[in-house]
């Protein structure tokens, strides 16, 4: 479930790093210019991260994170 409140001055760094916390294999060479991909061990999958986060772009990438088994508030808590 995703947390009712997201911040909205959001840094890739940090939502990286959170990321990483709860599992994830942080990719930073492999993206497209500045994104990044957080990577799931257990299916492969990965989620590209933007430099340029936003509200709508947390919201969507949290989506994708509970979607692989994670959750939201433990990466939000992280954050």
């Amino acid at each position: 479930m995703l947390p009712p409140k997201l911040p909205s001055d959001i840094r890739q760094r940090r939502l990286l790093k959170a990321l990483q916390k709860v599992g994830f294999i942080i990719n930073t060479s492999s993206g497209k210019g500045s994104h990044a991909q957080a990577i799931d061990p257990k299916s492969g999958k990965y989620i590209t991260i933007p430099n340029h986060l936003y509200k709508i772009a947390l919201r969507e990438i949290l989506k994708l994170a509970e979607d692989l088994g994670y959750d939201a508030t433990e990466i939000m808590k992280n954050y």
